[in-house]
């Protein structure tokens, strides 16, 4: 580092005087106030001495750029300029033109390979990262195998809930190895083993080995066609098992609703009941005590009205009432999900699906089953009584469910 010391009027004049020496990179080092002049110290003037210095490196830079980039006027021609620039000359430092018959040093040739070799090796990252981009991108889920989205996509077509389609395909992916997962067949068929698995026991009603469950009532939201489905039940009964079917109604809501089901019950020749509050609730039940089977219908409620609900469920409270939950599997698996909830405070854990005619995406019943313990107990796929009512079965259900798997995947 240059070091100088300056004595100045004040500090603006010292400032001035260093910049001239070493431009706008000076440091100033030390600064003080001194008098100068005078008799013994006395009447002399004040001053400023200051001491500033500049890298000597820097110095050197200004100097070689002023060297190369001479300054320019106006009155500057090309001509002056170009006789102003300093030769080039060649350092160990500039590039050289290596001839292609010139030898290369073992250096120069060591770190050309090293080179190359590091310009592969980036490439081939570069093409492994762009392959998992593409699994990723195609893939549904990243726990999924990108040979396996074929069939999470067909499960997520009919309905089947997410956590449970990743825990089947990993237990495929577990005990299929190697191409034997491209077997689609094999593959569709295991899958629709464990849905079975899944669907457990069916729950009927046993009228021969459970007399305490001869009182039967269907709740559930507007529009899941209780009403059609408990005169499927009556007829069932009634025609084909050779019953003593009642029927009673606590659908008071809807005028259609009484006159549609007691026009069933006239067709099929069975007695009905229409009821308004408790005490005729209770009236009828006694009416009726002697039959084999007693069917309860019951108005649609919101999910949303807890109010409806509990209100209901002064009707219900009688402990030899089994109730069922009726639901449509053509609603939103959120609204069903959310409708299973809510309807809990009635009690009973069995439920009828309906309407599996009209969709393809009846995979919500594992849902309902695996999530909220509940036993299956018939399903309808159609509006013909007595017909369209059956067992639920699972290995029927799954039938169903995996006729569109297979459609899909192409089988």
């Amino acid at each position: 580092m240059r070091i100088k010391k300056y004595e100045a009027s004040d500090m603006q004049e010292a400032i001035k005087m260093i910049k001239q020496d070493f431009g706008q990179d000076a440091i100033i080092l030390h600064s003080r106030t001194i008098q100068k002049g005078g008799v013994l110290g006395l009447f002399g003037k004040e001053k400023v001495e200051v001491m500033a210095g500049i890298d000597i490196n820097i110095v050197e830079s200004e100097n070689r750029k002023k060297a190369y980039y001479p300054k320019i006027t106006k009155m500057d021609t090309s001509e002056k300029m170009l006789r102003q620039m300093p030769p080039i000359v060649e350092t160990a430092y500039s590039p050289k033109i290596i001839e292609k018959n010139q030898e290369q040093s073992p250096i120069t040739t060591s770190l050309e390979k090293k080179l190359t070799y590091l310009s592969k090796e980036m490439d081939d990252l570069k093409e492994t990262l762009n392959l998992i981009v593409k699994k990723v991108a195609n893939s549904p889920h990243p726990m999924i195998s990108p040979k396996l989205i074929m069939y999470y996509k067909a499960l997520e077509r009919i309905g089947i809930g997410e956590d449970i389609i990743i825990n089947m395909l990993q237990e495929v992916e577990s005990n299929f190895k190697g191409h034997e997962v491209e077997d689609s067949k094999r593959v569709i068929a295991y899958i629709k083993q464990k849905v079975i698995n899944l669907l457990g026991s069916v729950s009927p009603i046993d009228l021969e080995t459970d007399r305490s469950k001869r009182i039967v009532a269907l709740v559930g939201p507007t529009g899941v066609g209780k009403t059609t489905t408990i005169a499927k039940m009556a007829a069932n009964f009634s025609l084909i098992q050779k019953k003593n079917v009642a029927l009673i109604t606590i659908d008071t809501f809807r005028i259609a609703a009484i006159e549609q089901l007691r026009n069933y019950a006239n067709i099929i020749g069975i007695p009905m009941e229409v009821v308004f509050n408790l005490d005729d609730f209770s009236a009828a039940l006694r009416k009726f005590k002697s039959a084999d089977l007693i069917l309860i219908d019951t108005a649609g409620r919101s999910p949303k009205n807890n109010e409806q609900i509990l209100e209901l469920k002064k009707f219900l409270k009688n402990a030899f009432i089994d109730t069922y939950l009726v639901l449509s599997v053509t609603a939103r698996s959120n609204d069903i999900f959310d409708t299973v909830k809510r309807y809990g405070v009635l009690g009973g854990n069995k439920v009828i699906f309906t309407k599996l005619d009209e969709t393809s995406s009846s995979g919500v019943i594992v849902d309902v089953v695996k999530k909220y313990s509940k036993e299956i107990s018939y399903i309808t796929n159609g509006q013909n009584v007595p017909d369209d009512f059956e067992v639920a079965y699972p290995r029927r259900i799954a039938n169903i469910m995996f006729s569109d798997v297979l459609e899909y995947t192409g089988d």
